[in-house]
């Protein structure tokens, strides 16, 4: 009841909010969409240190590397800024290069909205205006470098940023190095107390960070040390939960190696002091002073100050996505589901003819380019039969516009020098069977590492079942395992790529719940041709090992369970869907299907689990598509049909 709860209140905060933007003022990224409408993690970033907080090339390059970390660490990143009178959420690269190279781009708070938008202009967003745009499309994560607060002449200029009022007013957690060094720490925490917004620090003690510096020299502190990701995760859903019109500040302290020291020995609040007295003679005032006194900290500190900036905002970044990543996963419940494998651009060739290599020649053929990989076409095909609470983890490089503009719930960890995997299948004109395949999809066994699991394991434990491809490296495999043990997950595994990958689950059948391959891949698993007593002896070895599902091809599927091995036939195919179109994705399909049902009764009803798994894949056989978008209109009355009157089995006794 509290998962359900929690995601109800989520949703609605996204609903509520997107709402009350009128839809013709701004413009958000496909992917960002897809992520808000599934319950991704989604951080927001601001865009006035591209426009005007670096100096060029440094702004893009930093940039672009603040989504990557963010991408990498289980998030999708969404960096608002206006561009030609449109706010954007989510700037492409291109967009995001056009507006960090810009001259006498404006910097956009929540007063200048309206103009910037009535005249069509362009500008970088400031903290105010990012959390206002955040908030309304529904994002309650933003990282940025370092809020704005009091200015230490504000007694006499009144000079306090609007980020204060905004954090008072918008409901939204900011993941900064605290405030900016040249501020008043002491006037802007007291200004923050009588706005009510929450100010905490990331780490083992509440002293409050001064940017460039881990601690500040006026023994400033903020309400309380959050020590981990999960605590600062309940601390924000507390938020959300009490609908609070206020938001949460959360100052991450530098590292250590990256605090600046001059090489004159100055500390960075004597350079600072003389900048500001420096701008007061030179007449600088307002929004101006910011600009002018980080262009003197960076000349003073031989652009140390620049690393700096980079570095810091770089682990804001990765703590903020993993504050995202941690909030959007649910409380373990029997229907959540993380799965682990490919994601491939994969090309189908279609011959028109048979096969007869000819040196020289073209020969005729259908192509087509989607999205594949056996652990996402399971993921495509979850998602098509409308299942609750899943989703894809899987690295690439650099994303291409299908990547981007996918509506499967996935998290990517881009991978900067990586080439996304790649697969080409040959099929055979008349039976659409597999002729050869051809993969790059190395990157798997390189990128996804036990360390790599180790930095997602909040997300991880999450959920309830860990499914996982034969595409990952055996260690990968063993620790991915040691993980579900040690936490008490339901395991399942699907066989990918062929007998040889298959044969990395042989040593761990013990630990498994649920197994998916096919006859020559079960072969290869338990070094055995004899198909029947093989898995007979399995089931009875490893008692945890609930469902292995072996498909068959056209014999259909060989399932064992509690004792008892059935070989289900094929489901008929009607008069309107004779013609086998497509075999690569029907026993994904059917690994879809029967997972489905998995997630709602275990293993109570495994033959309703089995009548699903045989209709997605009789849909998938006559589709053009490596996963139907059939699949979608698949619903209880079918099942129950199918149940009663065509689902035909044998039993196999040995």
């Amino acid at each position: 009841m509290q998962t359900v709860r929690q995601s109800f209140l989520l949703r609605s905060l996204h609903s509520r909010q997107i709402r009350s933007f009128s839809s013709h003022l701004f413009e958000i990224n496909p992917e960002v969409k897809s992520a808000l409408a599934e319950h991704r993690p989604v951080v927001a970033c601001e865009t006035a240190i591209l426009t005007h907080g670096l100096p060029r090339p440094v702004n893009i390059e930093t940039c672009l590397q603040i989504e990557q970390i963010i991408r990498k660490h289980g998030s999708i990143p969404a960096t608002i800024g206006i561009l030609n009178g449109r706010i954007k959420i989510g700037l492409t690269q291109t967009e995001l290069e056009q507006l960090g190279s810009s001259k006498d781009i404006e910097k956009a708070s929540r007063r200048d909205l309206p103009y910037l938008i009535s005249h069509r202009a362009s500008a970088g967003t400031t903290v105010a205006a990012t959390m206002l745009i955040a908030h309304r499309c529904g994002i309650p994560i933003f990282a940025t470098g370092g809020v704005g607060g009091v200015h230490r002449d504000s007694q006499t200029t009144g000079d306090i940023s609007s980020d204060l009022d905004e954090l008072g007013r918008t409901p939204v957690c900011v993941i900064s190095s605290g405030v900016k060094s040249i501020l008043d720490i002491p006037r802007t925490l007291e200004y923050l107390e009588t706005k009510g917004v929450g100010v905490y620090t990331f780490g083992e003690t509440n002293e409050f960070p001064n940017f460039f510096t881990r601690t500040n020299e006026f023994g400033s502190r903020s309400c309380a040390a959050i020590r981990t990701v999960d605590e600062a995760a309940q601390l924000v859903r507390s938020m959300i939960d009490l609908k609070l019109d206020s938001g949460l500040l959360l100052a991450v302290p530098i590292d250590k190696e990256d605090e600046i020291v001059t090489n004159s020995g100055k500390n960075i609040e004597s350079i600072i002091e003389e900048s500001l007295q420096q701008a007061t003679k030179e007449g600088i005032i307002g929004n101006k002073v910011t600009p002018y006194v980080l262009g003197k900290i960076r000349h003073q500190t031989g652009n140390k100050s620049i690393k700096t900036n980079q570095n810091l905002v770089y682990k804001n970044a990765r703590i903020a996505s993993q504050i995202a990543a941690c909030l959007s996963s649910s409380q373990p419940t029997s229907s959540s589901l993380i799965l682990l494998g490919a994601r491939n651009l994969d090309l189908h060739i279609q011959l028109h003819a048979d096969f007869v290599p000819n040196k020289g020649s073209t020969l005729p053929c259908r192509l087509q380019q989607n999205l594949g990989g056996v652990a996402y076409n399971v993921t495509h095909a979850l998602h098509l039969l409308k299942t609750p609470s899943i989703r894809l983890l899987t690295v690439s490089g650099t994303s291409t516009g299908m990547l981007q503009t996918d509506p499967v719930p996935t998290i990517v960890h881009e991978i900067p020098g990586e080439s996304t995997a790649s697969y080409i299948s040959l099929l055979d004109s008349k039976s659409s069977e597999l002729i050869c395949g051809f993969g790059d999809m190395s990157i798997y066994e390189r990128q996804i590492t036990p360390d790599f699991l180790d930095k997602n394991l909040s997300i991880l434990i999450k959920n309830q079942w860990i499914m996982f491809d034969a595409n990952l490296s055996p260690s990968a495999i063993k620790h991915l395992i040691d993980i579900g043990v040690k936490y008490e997950k339901r395991l399942a595994f699907i066989s990918a790529g062929g007998p040889r990958k298959a044969e990395r689950i042989s040593e761990h059948l013990r630990n498994l719940h649920v197994l998916f391959c096919n006859r020559l891949e079960f072969e290869a698993i338990t070094h055995s041709s004899s198909i029947e007593s093989s898995l007979r002896k399995v089931l009875t070895e490893n008692r945890d090992l609930k469902l292995i599902c072996i498909t068959m091809g056209a014999n259909g599927v060989l399932v064992g369970s509690n004792d008892r091995i059935r070989r289900y036939k094929a489901l008929a195919l009607n008069k309107t869907e004779h013609e086998i179109r497509n075999v690569t994705g029907a026993g994904d399909s059917f690994a879809a299907g029967v997972m489905s049902q998995l997630l709602k009764s275990n293993l109570e009803n495994l033959e309703r689990a089995i009548a699903c798994g045989l209709l997605a894949a009789k849909f998938t056989l006559t589709s053009a598509n490596t996963i139907s978008e059939r699949l979608h209109t698949i619903d209880d009355a079918m099942l129950d049909e199918i149940c009663s009157s065509e689902l035909q089995y044998e039993n196999i006794n040995l």
